[in-house]
């Protein structure tokens, strides 16, 4: 998720000095170009933006960065949304240059379009250190659009090669000494803004001594306040920090001893809200929060609010650094005190998150790690690894290695994000962790991973030793296994083609959870298990189980917000596979809207997938191609248990590209994925097998292809698949249908007729009719009837109603190709025929049809029916 406040552009302080001069020298901004204000802090910088975009009234964008922002996939998700586009999250994963080719196209456009020029700033760009993203941003400048201009404030000149812009003026530069108030501008400030009466003679020694520092001269004009404190003091302390730190401690205690106790606890804080601080200060009556945030407001004490309606507040860093480093002097029992109490104001306000911040910045590290500890678990099943691996960074190694369970989450969040050499020490350390004591829970967990890592590495000889040994383990020991346990256990499983198995443990995983109130794991075994479900063709329990978890969820208020992101995955597939597809665009909604907020790459990736076949279901191909090309991309950067649930994106491109009849391009695929295929028969290909039948067959392969369909019919049968087991049948009909061995595919697909039926498995029939019309036809002159005649096979009554002579079934197969824009040669090259037979083919239609073109064709095909 997205923090909003990162894009909320602090507002201008009632009475700050207008910077008029500098407003002059920034001028208007240039299309294509950037500005970069940097100057240690306290100087302005942020306040000199904001009084230019309020000046030039143009549309703009704010971000403001952190230290977290240095990672590349975060950096560009976060600048994307704050550009109104928001980035596919496969892109994140290529190429430098491709993070932000999007970004770029998409404004160049806009430009060319008449779009004013946008205005993006990046503020606290200082906090950018990572070598990629800085690379990234400096890419991104040297080809910025004329449709952009982009604002940098930093505290130091930062490293994306400033002297290079400008000698080829690109940027627009106000350093520190521009920054510095002149003289005027001193009088004005402490005047006007600090409501502070100084004589001439100290408002000149201010000035001399500060040199126009803003910060040095608000925390000066503050500790003065009242006319009770001389200047000359100032003039023992040089323009350096440690007069910042003489200033904070004069500032400090020129307050009310209320005030001074809240600033010395709650600048500890990167945030704060009046909530918050009534329950973190409750131990301090004497400590008013409210009468304090309204006296720092009034007073302007460096307070900076981060939202519209002044909730959340933060002090200006620097002020904040300096009263720091008096609260350990001041307050060091307060030091731990304050931020576990503010951790627990989190806790119960439901942001776990905030509350390990606190307790990390605190050194708390027992309390966060038993925090993190908590949290893992469900950070891991719904794959947000990013902010799991902050955390574990920030603990102290022996915190990690010394807590099992804390060493294997760790272990996770490396393995998913491919660095899986680096896990297996903190997996190792987690075993050795083990030993002796009674977490036979933890243990198999270890297991799992073993095997998934061996997986990973091809090595399925070796997975299936480790899942066995779980398994094993599992029944020797005997014990109660947790939620969290049984549904790895299922998972494992469910990986390895056992579905039976897989059914069994997620059913025990789904007790465990409503038993446990784990309502996090039985979200996550929902999902799984009603995808089980319906590939065992129990559809209307897989709805059903949805459902009642969905209940569960909302009754109790907990993980709401997950609940759209992970269920509609399957009711998006169960809707779309049983022809509801209203209903299938409906649950797909909330998943695309997630998607540009930010998903894991393989949520993505899997989201991309579901749009590609909805978009193949309405004859956009392009639109499906280049969504599941975007996924394959995804896919090759994630190993979270979505990608267990999401089918080959290579396959569903290859089968996308039969319905639209490009048969090279799938033949294609056929052969670079032929050898891989035929000798790792697993579970997890079973529907690659299918397609790569379907592309054997029209290679003059039948044999090859029926082999493959029988040996998936075998294994999908045994474990209880139906789903893959229609669609083995249905690819089976359209094998002998392509040969013309129209009683064998009558045969075959009769069968899945009646199968499908059973479970609700319409899609696929719809999909295939167009290639399956032979064998429709025998079905219904042997007698057969059914929601298919009307639905897959209307053309029969009407040709032979309305036509003198009724068309072949190749002529029909012709008529179809020509509705969908298939060129002659393309007709020829998907039915395998010759160039002078498939006009042989439209003469004869249009001789039958009694029409002269094309479009005529097509559209009396509509009229009659014949138009799959």
């Amino acid at each position: 998720m997205l923090l909003k406040t990162k894009f909320y552009a602090p507002p201008i302080r009632a009475g700050a000095i207008p910077r008029q001069r500098l407003l002059q020298r920034l001028g208007q901004p240039a299309p294509g170009r950037m500005t970069l204000i940097h100057a240690p802090a306290g100087y302005g910088k942020t306040t000199l933006a904001k009084q230019w975009l309020d000046q030039l009234d143009c549309p703009h964008s704010w971000l403001s960065l952190d230290h977290q922002d240095n990672d590349p996939q975060r950096f560009w998700r976060y600048v994307g949304f704050a550009l109104e586009r928001p980035l596919p999250p496969g892109e994140l994963t290529a190429a430098p240059e491709d993070h932000i080719v999007h970004l770029i196209n998409h404004w160049q456009d806009q430009s060319a379009s008449g779009r004013p020029l946008h205005v993006l700033v990046l503020d606290d760009f200082h906090c950018i250190q990572d070598e990629t993203v800085l690379g990234q941003v400096s890419w991104f400048l040297d080809r910025l659009p004329a449709g952009l201009h982009v604002v940098i404030t930093a505290r130091n000149q930062p490293s994306i090669h400033i002297p290079r812009r400008r000698v080829q003026q690109q940027v627009t530069e106000v350093k520190a000494q521009e920054l510095c108030f002149q003289s005027t501008e001193t009088r004005q400030f402490l005047e006007n803004t600090l409501s502070l009466q100084l004589d001439t003679h100290s408002i000149d020694l201010l000035h001399n001594q500060t040199e126009g520092w803003a910060a040095a001269l608000q925390l000066a004009g503050l500790s003065l306040k009242g006319g009770e404190q001389a200047t000359e003091p100032l003039l023992e302390r040089k323009h350096n920090q440690s007069m910042m730190d003489y200033l904070a401690e004069e500032v400090l205690a020129g307050q009310p001893e209320p005030i001074q106790q809240f600033l010395l606890h709650v600048t500890q804080l990167r945030r704060f809200s009046l909530p918050l601080c009534e329950q973190a200060l409750a131990e301090l009556p004497e400590c008013p929060v409210k009468d304090s945030l309204e006296h720092l407001i009034k007073h302007n004490l460096f307070l900076i609010p981060l939202d519209a309606t002044g909730t959340w507040f933060r002090f200006h860093d620097l002020f904040r650094e300096n009263i720091q480093n008096l609260a350990r002097q001041l307050i060091p029992e307060s030091l731990t005190l304050f931020p576990r109490q503010a951790a627990q104001w989190y806790v119960q306000a439901g942001d776990e998150e905030e509350a390990i911040v606190c307790l990390l910045q605190a050194q708390l590290w027992d309390e966060a790690a038993d925090l993190i500890e908590t949290l893992g678990v469900s950070r891991m099943l719904a794959g947000k690894n990013e902010s799991l691996n902050w955390w574990l960074n920030r603990l102290p190694v022996a915190v990690v290695t010394q807590r099992p369970k804390l060493a294997l989450t760790k272990a996770w969040t490396l393995f998913c994000t491919e660095r899986v050499l680096e896990a297996e020490p903190y997996l190792d350390q987690a075993d050795r962790s083990l030993q002796g004591r009674d977490q036979e829970a933890l243990r198999m967990q270890i297991f799992l991973f073993r095997a998934h890592i061996a997986r990973f590495r091809g090595q399925h000889e070796e997975a299936t030793r480790w899942s066995e040994l779980a398994m094993e383990h599992s029944t020797d020991k005997h014990q109660q296994l947790n939620a969290v346990t049984l549904f790895a256990m299922g998972l494992e499983q469910f990986q390895s083609g056992q579905q039976q198995s897989a059914r069994a443990y997620l059913e025990q995983s789904m007790e465990a959870s409503y038993s446990e109130e784990n309502y996090f794991c039985g979200l996550s075994v929902s999902v799984l298990l009603s995808h089980v479900y319906f590939q065992c063709g129990l559809t209307h329990k897989a709805l059903a189980t949805l459902n009642q978890v969905r209940h569960w969820i909302q009754t109790n208020g907990e993980c709401e917000d997950q609940l759209d992101r992970w269920q509609n995955i399957m009711y998006f597939t169960i809707y779309r596979e049983t022809r509801q597809l209203d209903q299938a665009k409906q649950a797909i909604e909330p998943l695309l809207q997630h998607q540009q907020e930010g998903a894991e790459n393989g949520h993505s990736a899997l989201i991309n997938l579901m749009q590609a076949v909805l978009k193949a279901t309405q004859g956009q191909w392009d639109e499906a191609l280049a969504l599941t090309r975007s996924a394959a991309s995804q896919m090759a950067q994630d190993q979270s248990h979505w990608s267990a649930m999401s089918p080959n994106a290579g396959m569903i491109e290859a089968s996308i590209m039969l319905q639209q009849g490009k048969l090279e391009e799938a033949l294609a695929w056929c052969r670079r994925n032929e050898k891989r295929l035929r000798e790792n028969r697993r579970y997890t290909n079973e529907e690659d097998r299918i397609v790569l039948a379907r592309c054997l067959a029209l290679d003059h392969r039948k044999e090859a292809a029926l082999e493959e369909l029988n040996l998936v019919l075998e294994t999908a049968t045994r474990h209880g698949r139906l789903i893959n087991r229609v669609r083995a049948l249905l690819t089976m009909a359209m094998v002998h249908c392509r040969y013309d061995e129209v009683d064998l595919a009558a045969d075959a697909l009769h069968c899945a007729i009646q199968w499908a039926d059973s479970a609700g498995y319409y899609q696929m029939l719809f999909d295939g009719r167009g290639f399956l019309q032979p064998a429709l036809q025998r079905l219904q002159a042997r007698g057969h009837s059914g929601w298919w005649e009307k639905a897959l096979l209307k053309q029969r009554d009407a040709t032979l109603v309305n036509l003198p002579e009724q068309l072949t079934s190749r002529e029909l197969e012709v008529l179809n190709l020509i509705a969908v824009g298939h060129r002659n040669q393309a007709i020829a090259d998907t039915l395998h025929i010759a160039l002078t037979t498939t006009k042989a083919h439209i003469r004869h239609i249009y001789e039958k049809m009694s029409v002269t073109s094309r479009t005529q064709a097509v559209a009396r095909g509509r009229e009659l029916g014949l138009i799959s």
